[in-house]
């Protein structure tokens, strides 16, 4: 029911990780503070940094929810999937446990029919790029989630967003659940840094919302990359181009 909205691109960098990579920290890890108290009804964006929304995604699935990633972005060539000095956000992290999830948990997500657990980096936006670097920031765009008459028809009436401290989501994000919001989708928030339950809230109006050349104004200053989502080198001095 909820893939057609997973971003595939992240998943493309799995064949870059060898066999004699290991990751330190795979386990399937309980923790409280990621727990929303799972209901049919509610659907959940996972907005923390790095592999942590991954290692709530595996908490939430365990819950009963539908991990849905939405890691648009790249690495770059294999030579700088394992190198951060020059990717401006470094995404090994991610690869690495999408790459050695266990294979029932993967088979037990996709059967799912549960309500959805949209898996975001909050670093997405985060850094700033300089000549000859990766620059893989991206964002969010409304067209990125279901409608909210396609999560109403499925018996979706509220959304949590589960983050790491602050009581507003993320400006790009907000484009998202005001919608929502507007059509009678009750919003939560959920910080994981303390151990109090989902608070709701009245998402603020973001920036040139609902503009006609919203996403052309947004996505100024990022780069897209050949092979989808976002992701290209920036061009040294003199050479110019956005594309990889």
């Amino acid at each position: 029911m909820w893939s057609p909205w997973v971003k595939p691109v992240l998943f493309a960098e799995i064949q870059q990780v060898g066999e004699s990579v290991i990751a330190e920290d795979i386990v399937l890890e309980s923790r409280d503070s990621y727990s929303v108290g799972f209901r049919q009804d509610t659907a959940v964006i996972v907005d923390l940094p790095g592999a942590e929304s991954l290692k709530a995604g595996y908490v939430l699935a365990n819950e009963g929810h539908r991990p849905v990633p939405l890691y648009n972005t790249t690495s770059g060539t294999g030579q700088r999937l394992l190198v951060s000095e020059d990717v401006v956000i470094n995404v090994t992290d991610l690869v690495l446990r999408l790459a050695l999830m266990p294979p029932k948990f993967v088979v037990a997500a996709i059967e799912r029919s549960g309500p959805p657990a949209f898996l975001l980096d909050r670093r997405r936006l985060k850094g700033g790029p300089a000549p000859g670097t990766y620059d893989n920031r991206w964002m969010v765009f409304p067209q990125d989630f279901p409608s909210a008459n396609f999560l109403k028809s499925r018996g979706i009436k509220q959304a949590v967003v589960l983050q790491d401290g602050g009581t507003q989501p993320e400006d790009d994000l907000r484009h998202v659940l005001l919608r929502w919001q507007e059509a009678a989708i009750r919003i939560l928030v959920k910080d994981t840094t303390s151990w109090s339950g989902p608070t709701p809230i009245e998402v603020r109006r973001p920036s040139r919302f609902r503009w006609a050349i919203y996403r052309a104004l947004a996505i100024m200053g990022l780069r897209r990359s050949s092979a989808g989502g976002f992701g290209a080198v920036v061009p040294l001095p003199g050479q110019g181009g956005i594309f990889g």
